[in-house]
């Protein structure tokens, strides 16, 4: 068993709630500073009413994982993980917006009109891809983990 910094055992069952809660964090507070910058004048509202969807499920699924953390109880576990999961694929859906919006044929179709090129000057291609690449990764990360908990409770329950 692995120790932490003030010598207490840390478990194996409190690695993955407390990645949970540092991942709805991180995306928690990226959505509040695109919230209060000047993204709600600036995109179009299906865009921010996607945005603010997303906080609200970010901030459920910082509360089911500290929940899951403090009792370590399956069921707590299991609800924490599909809210990270629908955060997670949520915002995937958002970083494509993003990315689509800022190519080919679609260049700003998120973007008001009077606040189109003042957008443009604002994303380099670098932006654009790390938030791709990083949103292709969290996707991944639940496509790996959904499968890691399907195989383990495949074998704690035997089909008949």
């Amino acid at each position: 068993m692995a120790t932490s910094r003030a010598g207490e055992a840390v478990s194996a069952s409190s690695v993955g709630p407390a990645l949970l809660l540092g991942g709805a964090g991180i995306l928690l507070s990226r959505t509040i500073v695109l919230l209060t910058g000047d993204a709600r004048t600036v995109l179009k509202r299906w865009v921010m009413t996607l945005t603010v969807v997303e906080m609200m499920i970010d901030l459920a699924t910082g509360v089911a994982a500290a929940r899951w953390w403090r009792s370590s109880a399956p069921g707590h576990g299991r609800l924490a993980l599909r809210a990270g999961a629908m955060a997670t694929l949520l915002h995937a859906g958002r970083v494509l917006v993003f990315v689509v919006g800022r190519t080919g044929p679609w260049v700003d179709f998120d973007v008001r009109s009077e606040h189109r090129e003042g957008h443009r000057e604002r994303w380099s291609w670098n932006g654009v891809v790390f938030a791709a690449v990083m949103s292709v990764l969290g996707v991944v990360g639940v496509v790996v983990v959904w499968r890691a908990r399907r195989r383990s409770l495949g074998a704690a329950c035997p089909r008949r």
